[in-house]
């Protein structure tokens, strides 16, 4: 799914490992898997990245970074996880449904980038991902093409990624004895990318769109039923 939209990965895989590992195992599992793909990401789709959204993305995501890094022990992750599932589920509404009901786009104010920066950042930082939703949300409704929507997705995650796991290291959350995962994790990650890769090249437009709508409405139900 990373491969196909630019996200995805942490939404749809964070709560089905929470079935097997504990948290604290599941948050830099995700993390160094998806800083590797989207890093991949970037490098082959450098030139389409809008770099001027994403600088105004960083000082909010790192606001939220360290939040979440303050609060990782203590937060209530199930209420967490069931309320950004219901908040993507009625986003996912408006991306499939909202120009039919309201006629025309939803100009949303140049503000509102900071307090989703900050929330994407606080969120990742707690789940190891779970942002991708939070930033498509806002990156979806400018309306940007899907070559540059997936690129600029990945650019934006890679820099999330990276500052959280210079504060897991700080942390103390990553543990020697969890790299033994990760690396056993990268075979069926590239199988899957290489799948995406080839559907993401096969879709139109409006399929694209679609398909975000589609991937949203999956990631926040699998969030509400997290336990």
């Amino acid at each position: 799914m990373r491969a196909i939209s630019g996200f995805g990965a942490g939404v749809i895989a964070t709560p089905l490992l929470t079935f097997v590992l504990p948290l604290p195992v599941t948050v830099p599992l995700i993390t160094v898997i998806g800083m590797f793909q989207a890093l991949r990401q970037v490098v082959k789709d450098w030139q389409l990245v809008e770099w001027r959204r994403i600088a105004i993305f960083v000082p909010g995501s790192l606001a939220g970074v360290l939040f979440g890094l303050y609060t990782f022990k203590t937060v209530d992750q199930v209420l967490l996880a069931r309320a950004l599932g219901g908040y993507i589920l009625l986003y996912a509404a408006y991306s499939l449904f909202g120009e039919r009901l309201f006629s025309r786009n939803v100009a949303l104010p140049r503000w509102l980038v900071h307090p989703v920066a900050a929330v994407g950042g606080f969120v990742a930082t707690i789940f190891g991902g779970l942002a991708g939703a939070i930033y498509a949300t806002y990156l979806d409704a400018l309306r940007l093409s899907k070559g540059v929507f997936r690129a600029t997705m990945s650019a934006t995650l890679l820099v999330l990624a990276v500052a959280r796991s210079v504060g897991y290291v700080g942390a103390g959350v990553f543990r020697l004895e969890d790299a033994m995962l990760i690396a056993a994790s990268f075979l069926p990650v590239a199988i899957g990318t290489v799948i995406g890769d080839k559907l993401h090249d096969r879709l139109d437009p409006v399929v694209f769109r679609r398909a975000v709508g589609v991937l949203l409405i999956a990631s926040g139900a699998g969030l509400l039923l997290i336990h």
